[in-house]
């Protein structure tokens, strides 16, 4: 009887551990929940909804406030414009956010945009299947190319924007030239004040190179844009041999694509250079080029040569008699054709008379 009772003794002092062991963990789990959760709220990016409005004008964007924590602010921008499953509305906060930036505190949006390299998701950004999102996002990039930013006018620190501005031409063009009669305004508004603001012997070479994009209008436009830019250039600047070298291989790369609407645009383009530098100044930069490049370029501003491209064979013998061949069969087929078709009538209406003949 003793053993009995310190057997259930003991058994019930086992069970109480085990209970209070099972409370003592779940108290924990819900403590470490707890925690998770006031971690996620710390993390989580309390946007006004000021600042997910769209088409704010610029003198009604907000100034920060005093006590702003910029470094946080920054990092929580480039969390929120990387993450893809975000509601679009806080893309667009980021964009209002790099706006504000770009206003008030020039020197932390070149570090925001090119240091923490968020400068491709704004350009993924106008292709936004959002018009809204896509439409603000052009108006923050007409902003950049408007903008008087200190470190984009010394030659020695333009890289940043260059890069941006290669990867950004080929996308702004085409929206150009969309359907949507407000996006195509507001892409138009970047182009011009890039070609009036950016004036860089790189914006020029980008916009030549866009010259071979597939569509006749995009090529027509970055055509335009290429000659505008050339105006806008000092000669001096146009001038100077790393830039004209660069110059002279790009425009000798479209050149020898062949095509018609490539080549007279290229021509134009290099008489307007020539004259723009002077005929010999020109003439002997051209000599310090590249061998292909020298060639090239002679050949289009040769006036003997016929630089109109032709189709391969079109006026040749060759060429001719297999078109005279191709029309001989064609018309051989269709007289086999109207042939078989009368043989074929005479035969059904031979067939009833013989029958009724018979009957007779």
């Amino acid at each position: 009887m003793a053993e009995n009772i310190r057997n259930e003794r003991i058994e019930k002092s086992e069970k109480r551990n085990k209970s209070e062991k099972s409370l003592k963990s779940q108290k924990s789990q819900k403590s470490l929940k707890k925690d998770n959760s006031d971690k996620k709220e710390e993390n989580k990016f309390i946007v006004p909804d000021f600042m997910k409005s769209p088409n704010i004008l610029k003198e009604n964007l907000p100034q920060f406030e005093d006590d702003t924590d910029f470094i946080t602010l920054m990092q929580k921008l480039k969390q929120t414009i990387n993450n893809k499953d975000i509601d679009w509305t806080f893309h667009l906060a980021v964009v209002n956010y790099l706006r504000c930036f770009l206003q008030y505190e020039k020197n932390l949006f070149n570090q925001l945009l090119f240091g923490l390299k968020i400068y491709p998701k704004i350009i993924g950004l106008i292709n936004s299947i959002r018009s809204v999102l896509a439409k603000n996002t052009l108006m923050l990039v007409n902003e950049i190319f408007s903008e008087n930013i200190p470190e984009f006018d010394e030659k020695k620190n333009k890289t940043p924007i260059i890069i941006f501005i290669k990867a950004i031409i080929p996308t702004l063009i085409m929206k150009a030239n969309c359907n949507q009669s407000f996006i195509k305004a507001e892409a138009n508004l970047c182009l011009e004040s890039l070609v009036n603001n950016m004036k860089y012997g790189d914006t020029l070479i980008s916009l030549i190179q866009a010259m071979s994009m597939k569509k006749i209008q995009d090529i027509e436009l970055a055509y335009k844009l290429a000659t505008k830019l050339c105006d806008n250039l000092d000669k001096e600047y146009l001038g100077e041999f790393p830039l004209f070298n660069d110059l002279m291989k790009v425009i000798g790369c479209i050149y020898e694509l062949k095509k018609d609407i490539y080549v007279k645009k290229i021509i134009v383009l290099l008489k307007k250079i020539s004259e723009k530098i002077t005929q010999n100044d020109f003439n002997s930069k051209l000599e310090k080029c590249g061998k292909k490049e020298r060639e090239l370029i002679k050949k289009a501003l040769d006036p003997n040569i016929n630089n109109k491209p032709k189709l391969k064979n079109s006026t040749s013998s060759d060429f001719q008699d297999f078109l005279k061949k191709s029309k001989d069969k064609l018309k051989n087929k269709q007289v086999k054709i109207r042939k078989s078709i009368t043989t074929s009538s005479t035969i059904l209406i031979k067939k009833p008379i013989e029958n009724s003949a018979k009957k007779k």
